[in-house]
């Protein structure tokens, strides 16, 4: 298992659009991948309504993706490049 933490930064928390883009990068892979909040709640990262329960997710907040399977090393590059490029 590999994962991967994001500290949400967007003062509006994480928003229907940044989870799109988290959930559009984890069905780009194989590996089984899970959204983990500091509180203990956790979903499948491959359905938008699984993290739209989850909410609200606000700024400041630390999610852990965790990817376990084929392809999780590449799976946590890139949420890594997905992060560089999209602020959450």
């Amino acid at each position: 298992m590999t994962s991967y933490k994001i500290k949400v930064a967007d003062m509006g928390g994480l928003t229907s659009r940044s989870s799109a883009e988290l959930v559009e990068e984890a069905n780009h892979h194989k590996c089984n991948i899970k959204l983990k909040l500091e509180n203990g709640d956790e979903c499948d990262l491959k359905s938008i309504m699984n993290v739209f329960g989850l909410a609200p997710i606000n700024c400041g907040a630390v999610l852990t993706i965790e990817c376990e399977g084929e392809d999780e090393q590449k799976a946590v590059e890139g949420f890594e490049k997905l992060c560089q490029e999209y602020s959450f």
